[in-house]
């Protein structure tokens, strides 16, 4: 695979170019539906059967399936909107010089979605060690709340690798934070400031105090972080405030901790004639580094080094698809794009090189699935999302 896609690097360029070079700003249906029919006529061409798949209301996902002679489902997911507004590809389109690539989602997450399409289209020449292959492109990762809408489409898969690129030392990504977002809500009662200080319940005084109890959580346990996003309240320059709201951004490497920590925010202090409200405002999920996330990040680093490609595995703050495919239950590995960095900004790169060994990790891995990697002591594929119909487990 490694020296397959090395032969016809131009080819793979080609596409990603075309694909960097058609802006897809998130929450612009039209673009991104162009994008996702313009990737399901390549993957036809490459052997693949395409389907684009009407979702909610932020564009068309698009499932690219190749069926093997093997035993494991394995899933290659990715996204194809950028966080680029329209225009964007006009004054900065795709380019290379003698190591990377530039271009606006080239690392988040086009060449990532390159990767995918061209590992499938070597697999579709044989030999398929899978029974099914299935590449998932969403329209709307940079902005959606939640789960992708087609994820039960993957129900029973054996693992889901995600293309996201790999970190700037060229790491996969074993585990993802989760976050918790919340707000603080405070009512007291207003007063003249300077004529009747004391008769006044003061909101503002009241959520300053829980700001500060609450910085005692970033870093309480190895791994959470809490940031105050937002602090607000009162009526005017010389009332007492009866009215403020603390904004927090709350991340943690497991789903306990999570939850411990949002136990201790809803800990408030007492406050004379002071309500406390929490509304908790949801968060992606962690991508937890469970055994098997560890079975495919130790495989992954091994074929790597085979292929000259050294690297190691690394956690990070942020979230992915992924996330929410390891959420749903089934084993996933992230960060197996093409080594990257500066995502979201004018500078995003990938290296070019890193295509082709990518490729062959990908490869591999998905051959290491179906040969029993996540296995269990039986030699039965310990699926994600329990026993699927027919009775396989």
């Amino acid at each position: 695979m490694r020296d397959g896609v090395a032969a016809e690097l131009d080819l793979l360029l080609e596409d990603l170019a075309a694909w960097v070079n058609t802006d897809t700003p998130g929450g612009d249906v039209s673009a991104v539906d162009r994008l996702a029919a313009q990737m399901a006529h390549t993957l036809e061409e490459y052997g693949l059967h395409a389907e684009l798949v009407p979702a909610g209301d932020r564009g068309l996902y698009l499932h690219a399936v190749l069926e093997g002679d093997g035993r494991a489902r394995v899933a290659l997911i990715g996204h194809h909107d950028t966080v680029f507004p329209h225009g964007t590809a006009a004054v900065r389109p795709f380019s290379r010089d003698s190591a990377r690539c530039f271009g606006p989602g080239v690392a988040d997450m086009k060449g990532g979605l390159a990767v995918a399409a061209h590992v499938a289209r070597l697999l579709a020449a044989g030999p398929r060690p899978f029974a099914r292959l299935e590449l998932v492109s969403c329209p709307d990762e940079e902005a959606r709340p939640g789960a992708p809408e087609t994820i039960d489409r993957l129900n029973g898969f054996d693992a889901v690798l995600c293309l996201e690129c790999g970190r700037p030392d060229g790491e996969v990504v074993s585990a993802r934070k989760g976050a918790s977002w919340f707000r603080v809500r405070a009512s007291g009662r207003p007063a003249h400031a300077g004529v009747e200080p004391d008769t006044g319940r003061n909101a503002v005084h009241a959520l300053s105090r829980e700001a500060v109890r609450l910085l005692d959580l970033h870093h309480a346990r190895v791994g959470l972080t809490l940031q105050l996003t937002g602090l607000e309240g009162g009526e005017g320059l010389n009332t007492v405030p009866s009215r403020a709201a603390l904004t927090g951004d709350m991340r943690a490497i497991t789903a306990a901790d999570l939850a411990w920590g949002m136990e201790q925010v809803r800990s408030f202090g007492v406050h004379d004639g002071i309500t406390l409200e929490l509304e908790e405002l949801g968060g992606p999920p962690a991508l937890e580094r469970t055994p098997q996330v560890a079975a495919l990040a130790e495989a992954a680093i091994l074929l790597g080094g085979e292929l000259g490609h050294p690297f190691g595995e690394a956690l990070t703050g942020g979230v992915s698809d992924g996330s929410w495919t390891a959420h749903h239950g089934i084993p996933t590995l992230d960060g197996l794009g093409p080594v990257g960095g500066l995502d979201h900004g004018p500078d995003e790169y990938v290296e070019t090189e890193t295509f082709a060994t990518r490729s062959g990790v990908v490869a591999g891995l998905i051959a290491a699935i179906d040969a029993g990697l996540l296995a269990d002591e039986d030699g039965e594929f310990a699926l994600g999302m329990g026993e699927e119909p027919g009775g396989r487990t």
